[in-house]
């Protein structure tokens, strides 16, 4: 942050304290400095200001001295929380660095500014406040996040056109096509989960699983089953949120894996596939796992089958995980150990 504080306000290797020795007052220093300062005493009233924090709140100096800082400006700074985080560095020191007010400064409009605070002991505890407008910044990623869900709800709309063609071709070809149609068709509806969640979100940033896995699992539900399918989908997922540039590997190895069990799994009928993801030793597991009459008694591989079990190969190789595989009369359970790399910091 501009105008950052060092430790005990220290400037150029000098307290305030030690320069007002010198005969420089702290107010000299303060008044100097570009960035925006404050001093609050011990009932979070300003005691000092600088210029710089008048030109930016809009506010002079006469009229901020003496008043609580929550109470100027007819209350613009009294956003929630701010008097408890005060509150907490002025009797234990607890710094903060990052937090944002956002309120109609009067005569100078909407503003956003990001507040840093610490303790000095001048020789009384005082709150020395630091003040930034962030109000261009924030305004620009809020319109970059806006821009990418729109970018995001365009995709997924461009998606489902091709699902559509993709449904026609299905009910026009032949048997031998129709199954590569549906394969491409659930493929297509996984990465059309992923841009929905974004649009949704108004971020390219993190994404729950939870919701991925939903998403994934009403796709697969559309394409492959239809609503009077006697087989379920069902999700089991910690609140845990991957990074943006491992999801679309991520959710085709899910597809890819429920896919095999619902054509595979349940040749008489009802079944239930769950969708795992949680938190394994220093890493994360994905599990597909089915109660199917397992691998041995399933039909052999279709050509199609086998290319899919080629794509998890390659996207678990992708994402720098391992495969374990474990099957038997009461169904199929397939595991991707993953390190916890993928996961949102």
């Amino acid at each position: 942050m501009n105008g950052a504080i060092r430790p005990e306000a220290e400037l150029h290797g000098h307290s305030l304290e030690q320069l007002d020795m010198h005969g420089i007052s702290a107010q000299t220093i303060l008044d100097a400095l570009g960035a925006a300062f404050v001093v609050l005493d011990d009932r979070l009233a300003i005691a000092s200001t600088n210029p710089a924090f008048s030109k930016l709140a809009g506010i002079s100096a006469d009229a901020a001295l003496g008043h609580r800082i929550l109470d100027v400006a007819n209350g613009a700074w009294n956003s929630a929380g701010l008097e408890q985080r005060l509150t907490r560095t002025l009797d234990d020191a607890e710094e903060f660095a990052d937090f944002q007010v956002e309120s109609e400064m009067p005569g100078i409009g909407r503003r956003i500014y990001k507040l840093a605070a610490r303790r000095i002991d001048a020789p009384a505890p005082r709150v020395l406040l630091t003040i930034d407008d962030v109000t261009a910044a924030v305004a620009a990623d809020r319109h970059k996040d806006l821009l990418v869900a729109e970018m995001a709800h365009r995709i997924k709309n461009s998606l489902s056109v091709i699902g559509a063609f993709l449904t026609l071709e299905i009910s026009r070809g032949l048997g031998p096509c129709r199954d590569g149609y549906r394969a491409m068709q659930t493929r297509l509806a996984a990465v059309a989960s992923l841009y929905d969640l974004i649009a949704r979100s108004n971020a390219l940033g993190p994404l729950d699983m939870c919701a991925y896995l939903a998403g994934i699992s009403n796709g697969l539900r559309a394409s492959l089953l239809g609503h009077d399918s006697p087989i379920q989908i069902a999700v089991d997922a910690e609140p845990l949120a991957i990074g943006a540039e491992h999801a679309v590997s991520v959710g085709l190895l899910i597809n890819e894996l429920a896919t095999n069990a619902i054509r595979h799994a349940f040749p008489q009928g009802p079944g239930r596939i769950v969708l795992w993801f949680r938190r394994r030793g220093d890493g994360v597991a994905l599990t597909v796992q089915d109660d199917g009459i397992g691998l041995d008694a399933a039909a052999g591989p279709t050509q199609n089958a086998g290319l899919g079990m080629r794509f998890v190969e390659a996207f678990v190789q992708q994402l720098g995980g391992a495969l374990t595989r474990t099957s038997g009369p009461t169904g199929t359970s397939v595991t991707v150990s993953l390190p916890a790399s993928i996961l949102a910091p």
